[in-house]
């Protein structure tokens, strides 16, 4: 049996509803106010069939068995639903290394309890409670993040030894610098412990009490703990994210912290590293709005910049929040400056590109230059309203023509603004997105094994652009008709773009099959939801593996 069927058929999924939503009989289903993220309602819409083993909500239309429930409530991946099932049912997981996973696990219970012991050090100790309360910190705040302290290294030991871990597991811990003198490497620190977005403890920074140097000092990267795709306080923060629709991203954890103390709920940090992809796939789960607030230092400067690169046609909507210079987020939460109003009027990325540049932009020289340093930036912008939205900023802002800056930017580019060029084809020409797609085999064969490597969904490829991948010369066997409109296509096509180079045309190429890949998608989907909505299981397990793909490969 399949895993995901045996993790299935060993929980009910009424048993498995009810750990998030209270629910109650509705003849012979079951009924509660949706659980979803993201999803606020007074009427309950939300349905559960045990005889189906099915959940359902009426309101935000999200459904599935308990695998899919599961990644729909957690925001998590395929994966990780499957080891949070597999630890409900005692199940094991076949492909798995049954060892390490044991010992992972081991790790976080071992993690949780360290975290035990240093909350209560921490109760015990009046000067790092003054510390924290120095920060206006709130005593909600200690418990909320679970802040402890570093008191003794033999007494954590001996704590550990009681609670059964062995030597070995204490040392893989990596909480100890020398486990035979038992001597904590955080030892008279306060510990922010780190926690994933399934709620396991990963890590620690702790900060000294005094002068002393490194002030923080972070757990090493592990198995558990990737800095570049775990972001600080976000455990926390999901909720507030997906109800809020957005994510304000600070560079450390303090900053964090004070924002979420202040009710700035929807704030994480990502603890002294750069914003990475594997940062934005994990945000990309709950919002597709990002805003940053970085310091303003050089460092942080640079942050931004780097950011703004890495988010770039990744399908965020991302703004600068342009808080005073010399500042940072925790430092003008204490001037009691409303953090709210520097949200609403946060820059976009060429707002904050133009502000921070040191041209003067009152001398015509100057700003010639700074337009086409903003034009270079913009050019690698893929989506046309993006980079339509970006030009109508530079206009306004430098107070240059429209057309003047629509003109300069088709020479630095070499690109059309507003469309792709395979839609404006489609619509100059109305021709389909197959014939498109066969134009371009006809223009050249390699053409050919592009389309075919890159197209994700291959058993949906409509059945005439298939013969003709499969053989450029069955052309000849198609219908006279549609067999010379398709050359009359490719000739009137090709003479329009005679003048442009290869690699425009092999960019255009990429933009297609980016482009065929969505349609293809969104007509799987509105399939299988038609199906879905007879309970068909199947459709409902087929949508769950489309949905990872898509995400997988940035398709909406």
């Amino acid at each position: 049996m399949w895993i995901v069927d045996e993790l299935e058929n060993s929980i009910d999924i009424v048993e498995l509803v009810s750990r998030y939503a209270k629910l109650k009989k509705a003849g012979a289903n079951y009924k509660a106010v949706c659980p979803f993220p993201g999803h606020t309602e007074k009427t309950p819409s939300f349905m559960v069939s045990p005889a189906k083993q099915l959940a359902y909500c009426f309101g935000c239309h999200k459904w599935g068995g308990a695998l899919k429930f599961v990644m729909d409530i957690e925001n998590i991946e395929f994966k990780e639903a499957l080891q949070i099932l597999a630890g409900i049912t005692w199940k094991k997981l076949e492909g798995f290394d049954s060892e390490k996973y044991k010992v992972q696990k081991n790790i976080y219970n071992l993690y949780k309890d360290a975290v035990s012991y240093y909350k209560k050090a921490l109760e015990n100790n009046p000067e790092a409670q003054k510390y924290l309360y120095d920060r206006w910190l709130k005593k909600e705040d200690f418990s909320k993040f679970n802040f402890g302290f570093s008191d003794s290294g033999i007494s954590l030991y001996n704590y550990l030894k009681e609670k059964w871990y062995d030597d070995e597991m204490i040392k893989k811990s990596n909480i100890f610098v020398n486990i035979g003198q038992r001597k904590d490497k955080f030892i008279g620190r306060i510990i922010f412990p780190i926690q994933n977005l399934r709620w396991d403890f990963v890590a620690f920074t702790a900060r000294i009490l005094g002068k002393w140097e490194p002030k923080y000092l972070n757990s090493p990267a592990s198995e558990l703990y990737d800095k570049s795709e775990i972001l600080y306080g976000l455990f926390q923060a999901k909720k507030s994210i997906t109800t809020k629709n957005f994510v304000v991203i600070v560079e450390w954890q303090m900053d964090a912290i004070s924002m979420q103390s202040a009710w700035f709920l929807n704030t994480v940090a990502i603890s002294g590293t750069a914003l990475t992809e594997k940062h934005l796939t994990v945000l990309k789960r709950l919002t597709h709005k990002l805003y940053l607030s970085f310091d303003w230092d050089q460092a942080g400067k640079k942050a931004t910049k780097l950011a703004l690169e890495t988010i770039k046609n990744k399908w965020f909507e991302v703004k600068i929040i342009d808080i005073p210079k010399n500042s940072d987020p925790d430092e003008l939460l204490k001037s009691w400056d409303n953090f709210e109003e520097y949200i609403k009027n946060a820059l976009s990325p060429i707002w904050y590109y133009i502000q921070e540049s040191d041209f003067n932009i009152s001398s015509i020289e100057d700003k010639k230059k700074l337009l086409w340093e903003l034009l270079e930036i913009v050019k690698n912008y893929s989506d046309p309203v993006e980079v339509d939205f970006y030009l109508k900023e530079i206009w306004k802002k430098l107070d240059i023509k429209d057309y003047i800056i629509y003109d300069y930017f088709k020479r630095i580019s070499r690109q059309k603004v507003k469309f792709w060029v395979e839609k404006e084809k489609q619509e100059k020409h109305n021709f389909s997105l197959e014939e498109i797609a066969i134009w371009y085999i006809l223009l050249d064969e390699k053409h050919k094994k592009f389309i075919e490597d890159n197209i994700i969904f291959p058993d949906n490829i409509w059945k005439d652009l298939k013969e003709i991948i499969e053989n450029t010369e069955k052309i000849e066997s198609f219908e006279i008709t549609k067999r010379d409109k398709l050359k009359a296509i490719s000739m009137k096509i090709s003479s329009e773009e005679e003048n442009d180079t290869e690699n425009r045309i092999q960019e255009d190429l990429g933009n297609f099959v980016k482009k065929l890949n969505t349609f293809y998608y969104k007509k799987i989907v509105s399939e299988l939801k038609e199906k879905m909505k007879s309970w068909d299981d199947n459709a409902f397990l087929e949508y769950s593996k489309i949905i990872k793909i898509a995400k997988q490969n940035n398709i909406k």
